[in-house]
């Protein structure tokens, strides 16, 4: 290359075209070409009913939130081993590691030029709130997702009150970072009306729940195989009960089948009878479950029962994340 074209390199922007950003996608568009439920987008939609954004305001924020969570699934399986995903191949084992950590890092980024579509039309002080909210909250999720891995990893097995405040970290922070975004352009649903609670129940239950459908869930194990958390050795809502049952009576099963990070069937099915029969944590799950869906429903649901159906919408919702 001769000076001239050296020159023209460097005086101007990094060369990039369509086709690499193809090349660059692959992993992530392997995993968005076969959606989730789109619950998020879903529950965009309804709180809209409530803040009234512009459409075109709501379509970005829900691709914005969309980007997030696929490109944290796509660092999540690389963290957890997961050899499915939504019924397929998980992205790394079809690209490679690199290639996806690189790709789910840079969708990161991408997504942050989502906020600046936002903010188009506003002054600088919008946009900054925005990626302030952005960075608090990705912080928070990785701050709950480390602390889930190093729990796993080292076999660390937290109490009830340390999982619920590592659920509001990693689950609660793609829900309350939806809700802080919406509410910056609806500033009249601040501080005493947030639904910032009702996000993180929300989160709560939805973790919650997982975690318990994850251990017999039919779909689930379709997609993603048998109580895969138990291969995984996850410190999960169940699996937390029923270590610590077993700590109150000498009896170390679930922690030595954890241990083994065990991809026999049938040894996860004893450690599955053992939560249902023995140390009764599938009941004290449910339990929770429920205890969780009344209080959002007594307390946390903002409307009246006549404000346009969205009270009920809301409610339906909520039975149906808490539904085993």
């Amino acid at each position: 290359m001769d000076t001239n074209a050296i020159k023209g390199l460097v005086n101007n922007k990094p060369f990039w075209t369509e086709d690499q950003e193809e090349v660059l996608r692959q992993p992530y568009n392997h995993l968005a070409s076969c959606p989730g439920k789109n619950f998020r987008t879903e529950l965009i939609r309804v709180f809209n009913m409530i803040y009234k954004l512009p459409e075109d305001k709501i379509t970005v924020i829900a691709k914005f939130v969309e980007i997030l969570h696929t490109s944290s699934l796509l660092i999540d399986d690389i963290e957890d081993a997961s050899q499915w995903r939504r019924g397929k191949k998980a992205a790394h084992t079809v690209y490679g590691i690199p290639m996806t950590i690189n790709t789910a890092n840079y969708m990161y980024f991408y997504a942050m030029e989502c906020l600046q579509e936002l903010a188009a039309g506003t002054d600088e002080v919008v946009l900054n709130k925005l990626l302030i909210i952005f960075n608090q909250e990705m912080m928070n999720l990785h701050r709950g997702q480390g602390l889930d891995i190093y729990w796993r990893d080292e076999f660390v097995v937290p109490d009830e009150q340390a999982y619920l405040d590592m659920v509001m970290n990693k689950t609660g922070g793609l829900f309350r970072l939806t809700v802080r975004i919406m509410e910056v352009f609806a500033p009249n649903f601040s501080d005493q009306k947030s639904l910032v609670p009702l996000s993180n129940l929300l989160g709560i239950l939805y973790q919650i729940r997982d975690d318990y459908m994850n251990l017999q869930d039919t779909e689930m194990i379709k997609n993603k195989g048998y109580a895969e958390d138990v291969s995984e050795g996850k410190m999960s809502f169940p699996i937390i009960h029923g270590i610590q049952f077993g700590r109150a009576h000498n009896d170390t099963l679930v922690l030595d089948i954890l241990k083994q990070r065990t991809h026999d069937d049938a040894v996860k099915r004893t450690l599955v009878a053992y939560l249902e029969d023995t140390s009764g944590s599938m009941k004290y799950t449910r339990m929770k479950i429920s205890e969780l869906t009344n209080l959002i429903n007594a307390e946390y649901l903002p409307l009246d029962h006549d404000d346009e159906g969205i009270y009920s919408i809301l409610r339906s919702i909520v039975d149906r994340l808490s539904a085993i």
